[in-house]
């Protein structure tokens, strides 16, 4: 899939307190969260993105629907594990439609299984770091960790959508700019 089809996919916005229904594998979500850690993660993203792409910037999370049910598998604090969708009811998140087919969404969500219970990127979120405040370009990382915009991508991939960039390295602003997911709050 190319990178035009994909600024063309389906966007849904979901407030604190809704919920997202007729979920398919391979949609995924957007959200931004105030802790310590989201913070950096924004803040570095702030520094990456300029003008008109600095909008992108507002997201920290990334999480991928596995199933019709909600269930999720994301990259978070503990490693990755399963969440669900009703995990958000509290926050605003963006729902990305990807519209995959059968075949494709099956591939995504073997590709999600086999990252269930690898560590979380800390290596990876340093290294990234470290290019937003200095512009060098390192590499580092633990081959059994991902941060969670980087398990979507390569989840997507392997579902057959194609990125222009690292996928390992990919932060939620990449993820939002490669569908135009543009923030409306």
């Amino acid at each position: 899939m190319s990178m035009e089809s994909m600024k063309t996919m389906n966007c849904e916005i979901y407030t604190a307190g809704q919920s997202a229904n007729k979920l398919q594998p391979g949609d995924f979500i957007l959200t931004h969260h105030t802790t310590a850690p989201a913070r950096v993660i924004r803040a570095g993203q702030f520094l990456r993105y300029h003008g008109k792409l600095r909008t992108f910037s507002h997201w920290n999370h990334a999480a991928l629907v596995v199933d019709t049910k909600g269930t999720l598998v994301e990259a978070v604090g503990r490693g990755v594990s399963y969440g669900h969708i009703d995990d958000y009811c509290d926050v605003e998140y963006y729902l990305v439609r990807t519209k995959l087919s059968k075949s494709n969404q099956q591939q995504v969500v073997a590709a999600a299984s086999s990252f269930l219970n690898d560590a979380y990127g800390w290596p990876t979120i340093i290294s990234l770091t470290i290019e937003l405040l200095t512009g060098i370009k390192i590499q580092f990382g633990d081959p059994n960790s991902i941060i969670c915009s980087a398990l979507v991508a390569q989840c997507l991939w392997a579902g057959g959508i194609i990125f222009n960039t690292n996928t390992y390295r990919m932060m939620p602003a990449d993820l939002a700019a490669a569908f135009d997911v543009v923030c409306k709050s």
